[in-house]
């Protein structure tokens, strides 16, 4: 749904000229110099019109700052920042929209360069080795190799749908890859197994409709999120056996339409797997069914993003509201119980927590 509402916005805005900054903007210099430990969340900003921005929020100050990329390096980071992965001291952000993957020092917010990938639609970054990494793709059926030394593309390999999210385990990345619910082609859920040295999909597992999300468990499992394509099937979370590259087991979730669930996320024990479907979800890795009482209701919040922080547990959500005003982000503790709100960019869609 959630998407639905994004694309509709997106054809009705498609046609403004000279996009606006999606936050206002403070002289350059303003904000501070490092971004040590904290929460960054990535917004993704208004398809086709406007910039996508970076906040940075103190946990322990509980203070937030908003557009911290422009306000260093004088420039927006492009349309639509789709997410961000930091490796050591520096973030990579494919920049849907925008067909490149900016890099910047996650300390300093100082702009490092940037990796273009043609005719693209970059969604996610992910490492294989010292100097490699995959960046998924939303519509050319592929994703790309590229270079983490010289910051260039290296080769794109085709495959047969959207690729999305990946994970590793020992020589081998794992990757969903589904086709929208406007694709009319038959097949093409997959989880593809891909070997990190001939960057060859060796196998793929068929998957139910809309394989979206992936996490890894304590045990080596693998949790696959499908989000039944806007009604198209029934959403389910799978679970597959590493080593045999088998499915153990599917868990169906509840038709709600055309909800769709979304933003599987794992704790730092690696037991118990939270999702939002409406509202927000936790599902211990030995629960022998989905939960029905949600540890977050929404309650008239538009969940669009979902976080668990790796040392304290805390949750993070997001309210995207009506995909073009500011949205904001709450915190709760383990339990569900809010500690903190505050304002973020438009569109605020993922959380990345760092501890360097």
């Amino acid at each position: 749904m959630r998407l639905l509402i994004v694309f509709i916005f997106a054809l009705i805005l498609t046609g403004c000229n000279n996009p606006e900054d999606a936050l206002p903007q403070g002289d350059l210099g303003d904000g501070r110099d490092l971004y040590n430990e904290g929460v960054f969340i990535v917004n993704e900003g208004n398809f086709d019109w406007g910039f996508g921005t970076l906040s940075h929020y103190d946990r322990e100050g509980e203070e937030v700052t908003n557009a911290i990329f422009k306000k260093k390096n004088g420039h927006e980071l492009g349309n639509v920042v789709q997410s961000l992965y930091i490796l050591d001291s520096v973030g990579y952000l494919p920049i849907n929209n925008s067909s490149r993957v900016e890099i910047v020092d996650v300390k300093t917010m100082e702009w490092l360069g940037r990796i273009e990938i043609p005719k693209s639609s970059p969604r996610y970054f992910y490492p294989v080795t010292q100097s490699k990494a995959y960046v998924t793709d939303i519509y050319a059926d592929r994703f790309y190799v590229v270079n983490t030394e010289t910051n260039a593309l290296e080769k794109d390999v085709q495959v047969g749908g959207w690729t999305e999210k990946m994970i590793s385990h020992d020589d081998f990345i794992y990757m969903t890859q589904t086709r929208t619910a406007y694709d009319t082609r038959e097949g093409g859920q997959l989880l593809l197994k891909i070997d990190k040295i001939s960057d060859v999909v060796i196998d793929s597992l068929k998957m139910p409709v809309g394989p979206i999300d992936i996490q890894k468990d304590k045990n080596n499992n693998l949790w696959v999120l499908c989000n039944g394509g806007l009604g198209k099937a029934k959403p389910s979370l799978v679970k597959v056996d590493v080593g045999s590259f088998k499915i153990k087991d599917i868990f169906e979730f509840e038709s709600k339409g055309l909800e769709q669930p979304s933003r599987l996320r794992i704790n730092a024990a690696k037991d118990e797997l939270y999702y939002i479907y409406n509202d927000v979800f936790k599902f211990n890795i030995t629960d022998s069914n989905l939960p029905q009482t949600p540890i977050i209701p929404a309650n008239g919040r538009l969940f669009y993003a979902l976080g668990i922080d790796p040392i304290s547990n805390e949750i993070y959500t997001s309210d995207a509201f009506d995909y073009v005003q500011q949205g904001m982000v709450f915190k709760y503790d383990y339990n569900g119980k809010e500690l903190h709100s505050f304002t973020v960019g438009v569109i605020p869609n993922e959380f990345v927590f760092n501890y360097n």
